[in-house]
């Protein structure tokens, strides 16, 4: 009895040995049996079955998957998944705890819940990139305690997420419908590097926003709906404080009317917030001295408490002030500073030839590794091109406006410099003299008046004396 149990118990291991070593599913690509695994472009509508059980990265992108639940779970080993391309309605379930990337945009996913990924308390990136995601559900992705690069660019959100994952790094919500940004939310992503929320909805950041993120690096806030009002104030001192990078350059004015179209670094604090600087009021600058390196120091160093309080007084011949051209200078020289890199920010990682990864091998790569079997894919460098986003978010009343290109904005800034607004002492020496010169014209008119009436009266008495006259000489 003994014998036929060892012999049925070596049957079901050598039986399934030959199933993990099984070849690569027709029309798939293995450049590395049980590593590797691409079955992409190829029309399935439901995943292959001899795909081998120690598979540890696999991708079936562009194909027509509208289901796959519960169909990888026996996957123990796997690490990354694809799963881009398809048309899969909600998120897949049943997927192995060893996950470390998914991949899962240009589906159509419409909403996220807590129980889609309760067991997947390992994955460190996750993109939902154009998906049709309306709404998760708080503390949907509390519980990824390891996740450090969250995508969720192109989708239908219109608040920031609740409960995200401390362990972030990376968060795109870019082309959303966003209008506000949640404080709380924000200060829990204490590790949090890089945040894209351009091509949103949004007229104003709330104060301290971004006080709290101690490691924030760069801030894409380009296309939105500002508002170049006294909301925006905390927004404008947090640009010129230029620790970030970013280019700040981009941000544009949506209203008021008068100040659609220009750039907000462009614009006095006057004339964002005009009730800074009330009628008839008089200041002197703190910490200004007779020695123009002396002020220009002073300046910069109290620049955000300062601005938050007084307008910038010393405006030179192109209506900025020089501090404001200093800031502007950084932010350039920041941006300018950014070299292309992966949509995550980091140095690529180089494998060794036996491990690949879904960035390192493309399909078409793989079939043509297939044909030299004992040569090492060469990697060439990956390079990423900059795509003009286009907004998504309309406001009937004030519309979105695209961004302009270059030339614009430079014939805008350069048409705007003549007509910039006067320096605050301009300001009050013309409130005290418009008095004078209003009771000046009042004056010129009363005296005007009365010259009109005597001019009246002299027309009537001399046609009231050719009346008189005119009868006489008839006769």
């Amino acid at each position: 009895m003994s014998w036929h149990i060892c012999g049925l118990l070596l049957v079901l291991l050598l039986s399934r040995r030959a199933y993990q070593e099984a070849p690569c599913p027709p029309g798939c690509c293995c450049p590395r049996p049980g590593l590797l695994v691409l079955c992409e472009s190829l029309g399935l509508r439901s995943l292959p079955i001899s795909v081998p059980l120690n598979t540890s990265v696999l991708s079936v992108a562009r194909n027509r998957l509208c289901n796959v639940d519960q169909q990888l779970r026996t996957f123990s080993g796997l690490q990354e998944l694809s799963l881009s391309h398809n048309q899969l309605a909600h998120f897949p379930r049943g997927l192995p705890p060893s996950l470390e990337t998914l991949q899962l945009q240009e589906n159509r996913i419409t909403y996220i819940t807590t129980g889609s990924l309760r067991h997947l308390g390992n994955l460190t990136r996750l993109d939902l990139e154009d998906n049709r995601i309306r709404a998760i559900q708080p503390g949907a992705l509390l519980r990824l305690g390891r996740l450090k690069v969250l995508t969720l660019k192109g989708n239908q959100l219109t608040s920031l997420p609740v409960n995200l994952p401390a362990s972030l790094t990376h968060l795109d919500l870019s082309a959303n419908c966003i209008s506000a940004l949640d404080i709380p939310s924000l200060n829990a992503l204490v590790n949090l590097q890089v945040l894209k929320i351009n091509s949103n909805c949004l007229r104003s950041v709330p104060e301290s926003a971004f006080d709290r993120l101690p490691r924030l690096r760069s801030v894409e806030l380009a296309n939105n709906l500002w508002v170049c009002e006294c909301d925006i104030m905390y927004l404008y001192r947090w640009l010129l404080s230029g620790r970030q990078k970013m280019a700040a350059t981009d941000l544009v004015c949506a209203e008021p009317t008068h100040l659609a179209h220009r750039m907000i670094l462009t614009l006095s604090v006057v004339a964002i917030c005009p009730r800074v600087l009330k009628p008839n009021e008089k200041f002197t600058d703190p910490g200004l001295t007779t020695r123009p390196e002396q002020v220009t120091s002073a300046v910069e160093v109290t620049l955000p408490a300062y601005l938050y309080s007084h307008p910038i007084r010393t405006m030179d011949s192109g209506g900025l002030s020089s501090p404001l051209k200093q800031a502007l200078k950084r932010t350039n020289i920041n941006a300018q500073d950014q070299t292309p890199n992966s949509h995550l920010d980091s140095p690529r990682i180089h494998l060794p030839p036996d491990h690949y990864t879904l960035e390192d091998l493309s399909y078409e790569q793989c079939l043509s590794l297939n044909s030299m079997p004992s040569v090492a894919p060469a990697r060439e460098p990956s390079t990423t091109t900059s795509l003009v986003e286009e907004p998504r978010c309309l406001d009937n009343s004030t519309g979105r406006y695209p961004p302009g290109n270059s030339s614009t904005l430079e014939s805008t800034s350069s048409s705007n410099k003549s007509g910039s607004l006067p320096s605050p002492t301009a300001r009050i020496f013309s409130l005290q003299g418009s008095s004078a010169v209003i009771g000046l014209l009042a004056v010129l008119c009363v005296l005007v008046g009365l010259l009109i009436l005597a001019v009246l009266l002299v027309l009537k008495m001399t046609l009231a004396h050719n009346q008189r006259v005119a009868p006489l000489q008839q006769s």
